[in-house]
């Protein structure tokens, strides 16, 4: 991501959002800084095969740690899809939207097998939320769905609010 960054430094002559989105980059640079951009964001979505972080995470983290964890860190991979990589790169988006459909489709399949094997319940929960936030993504590439995302990415919260409020002695 660092790289990404200076080479549209390079380019804009600024880091200002604002300018990098009215900047045009070519195909080829737009494809780099995609896939740059993406390595960095799909490890806070998470995906698979990058998600494996947080189950561990999960799992070592004290309650507030792992409420915490599932509402704030996995929607900033979301947020930087939609701010940064799906506005400033739209032909490489296009171009790597089936891979993303692919891959994501994958890890809900993967993770929710997953889930059901798993007797640990913030184990369950981890892995429930990479089968989301995968979810989350697939509507997230999808241009009628790019509204929605959001709404499905602060959704993805709500229940595990809910359950945790029911039996905190699991945690």
């Amino acid at each position: 991501m660092l790289l990404a960054i200076l080479l549209i430094l390079l380019q804009t002559g600024t880091t200002d959002l604002q300018i990098s989105l009215t900047t045009e980059f070519s195909e080829r640079r737009q494809i780099f800084l995609w896939i740059a951009s993406f390595a960095s964001f799909a490890v806070k979505v998470p995906m698979v095969p990058v998600h494996i972080w947080l189950p561990e995470a999960h799992v070592e983290a004290p309650t507030a740690g792992s409420v915490i964890l599932a509402g704030i860190p996995l929607k900033l991979g979301t947020y930087g899809f939609l701010r940064f990589s799906i506005p400033m790169f739209p032909e490489a988006t296009l171009s790597f939207t089936p891979f993303i459909y692919t891959s994501s489709a994958i890890a809900i399949i993967y993770t929710s097998l997953t889930t059901s094997r798993q007797i640990d319940l913030k184990k369950i929960i981890a892995y429930s939320s990479v089968a989301h936030m995968n979810l989350v993504t697939i509507g997230m590439f999808s241009r009628a769905a790019a509204v929605r995302s959001p709404i499905l990415s602060y959704g993805h919260t709500r229940p595990k609010h809910v359950c945790r409020a029911c039996d905190p002695s699991t945690y």
